[in-house]
């Protein structure tokens, strides 16, 4: 199997099935070799891919054959066949409409949008488009295809919990909008190869690229990603029920429309200040019954490398039990120079004591979150009394492994709030489960399924719910 040598994109067609005897209910893969009778044509049946991985990429095996549903691998495969081969990679349930020659000998990748009506999948995560990854091209070798299956290495750990995220388009998306070299992309409207949308509608998109003129092939989904099953007669009256019950027991909420009233919709649009010089940060760090992290803490405080004149430490301790308060006034006492300024206020509110191997059960989340949500506000609303901090970092006491330029980092993203992902061990799951962005709406029956106390409590592995592990593919 040694890889066509091609200036650029060599006249090489690859279509993958599970076996040779593929069934065809919607595409046509003879028009490949009826409209290209110059192009070599090559089929893979997961047989033939699985030997192919094995000879040519053996360090991707173990990850190839531990994916738990056929689309991946034949999604890691493709990427890997037009990094060997080079050519143009297309599923199945696609016809060719028009020549491929126009792009014989081109040195970019040559890809196209989704109809953009299917963007939203990209647009929840913050990406500006959904770009297909099922009819594709590429020379061979590009290092473009190196950076996408890193990408797919990196999420390999997340692979029983979503397709589009472990190998599917949006890992391709991920790989288009970072990659350094604008220019060895060829980037085209939905119409090149896929302008059909899942309903069989014409995507209708504006037409742009340098191949966006033409129609090249067209995409039938077949094996669409996209599912929009209603639920059944049985589900909707159970949501009811759950619902009733709900206004029973009488669930206090707070719905979004509520809680935007609450918030000064003018200060969420001022533009970020910036200025030559670093700007004050006040560190804010709760503590209760935290003696055994404090020393350790300033320490690292004192690691960083923003300057510490331009850094202010503001302690906010809630009935500690243990000496929590005595070690912050002794630190005040020893390190208050050290910094433009430290200090430490007594927060009157605070989560109600629990046990420890309790405290994450359901029934006591509303009166836990609620003492901690105002505690942190107490503790905020001393530090915007003082006027010389235009940052502020919230830092728990028992925080470690902080880097040196960990506010230089935050600052650099250049937005409101920053948060970033907090871990036991390098690479394992992220610790605060409290940040995630939801990608759906679920319906009313999964809603009240969850609804616990007054309080949406939904399990880790909702298909709703992104921790940040969930989203490492990402830079942001």
């Amino acid at each position: 199997m040694a890889p066509s040598v091609s200036a650029g994109i060599p006249r090489i067609i690859h279509q993958t099935w599970r076996s040779r005897d593929h069934p065809v209910k919607k595409g046509d893969p003879k028009s490949w070799e009826a409209c290209n009778p110059g192009w070599r044509y090559m089929f893979w049946s997961d047989e033939d891919l699985h030997g192919f991985m094995a000879a040519e990429f053996p360090q991707l095996l173990p990850m190839f054959e531990g994916y738990s549903l056929p689309v991946q691998r034949a999604d890691l495969a493709r990427y890997c066949l037009l990094k060997h081969f080079g050519g143009l990679y297309t599923d199945i349930d696609t016809i060719c409409m028009a020549s491929l020659e126009p792009l014989a000998g081109e040195p970019r990748v040559v890809l196209c949008e989704e109809p953009r009506v299917q963007h939203f999948p990209a647009r929840f995560r913050g990406m500006r488009s959904l770009w297909f990854n099922g009819t594709m091209a590429s020379p061979a070798g590009h290092p473009f295809w190196d950076r996408v299956i890193e990408l797919c290495t990196l999420m390999y750990p997340r692979r029983d919990f979503d397709v589009l995220e472990s190998t599917g388009p949006l890992i391709l998306t991920a790989a288009v909008e970072h990659w350094p070299e604008p220019k060895e992309l060829c980037l085209n409207s939905s119409n090149l190869f896929a302008g059909v949308t899942v309903n069989g509608d014409d995507a209708g998109d504006p037409r742009w690229g340098d191949y966006g003129a033409g129609v090249l092939s067209v995409h039938c989904w077949q094996g669409s990603y996209y599912t929009n099953q209603a639920p059944s007669l049985y589900q909707r009256k159970l949501a009811q029920l759950r619902e009733l019950r709900s206004k029973l027991r009488r669930d206090e909420r707070l719905t979004l429309k509520v809680a935007r009233r609450q918030v000064d919709q003018a200060i969420l649009t001022l533009p970020l200040q910036r200025s030559a010089e670093p700007p004050f940060v006040t560190v804010l760090i709760p503590a209760r019954n935290a003696e055994a992290f404090l020393e350790e803490n300033l320490r690292q405080l004192l690691q960083l490398d923003h300057p510490r004149d331009r850094i202010h430490v503001l302690y906010g301790e809630s009935g500690s039990s243990d000496q929590t308060a005595d070690i912050i006034a002794g630190l005040i006492a020893r390190h208050g120079r050290d910094f433009a300024s430290m200090g430490s206020v007594s927060l009157a509110r605070s989560a109600p004591d629990i046990p420890r191997d309790r405290r994450w059960e359901p029934r006591y989340q509303r009166a836990r979150r609620a003492g901690i949500a105002m505690a942190r506000n107490d503790l905020i609303e001393h530090a915007l009394r003082k006027p010389y901090a235009g940052w502020y970092l919230w830092l728990d006491a028992d925080i470690i492994g902080l880097p040196r330029d960990l506010i230089g980092s935050l600052l650099a993203a250049e937005a409101k709030i920053v948060a970033p992902d907090c871990v036991i061990e390098p690479g394992g799951p992220s610790f605060d489960l409290n940040t995630w962005l939801s990608v759906g709406r679920p319906h009313r029956v999964e809603h009240y399924r969850h609804l616990k106390h007054g309080l949406t409590q939904p399990p880790l592995d909702a298909w709703w719910r992104r921790h940040l592990h969930d989203l490492r593919y990402l830079d942001r």
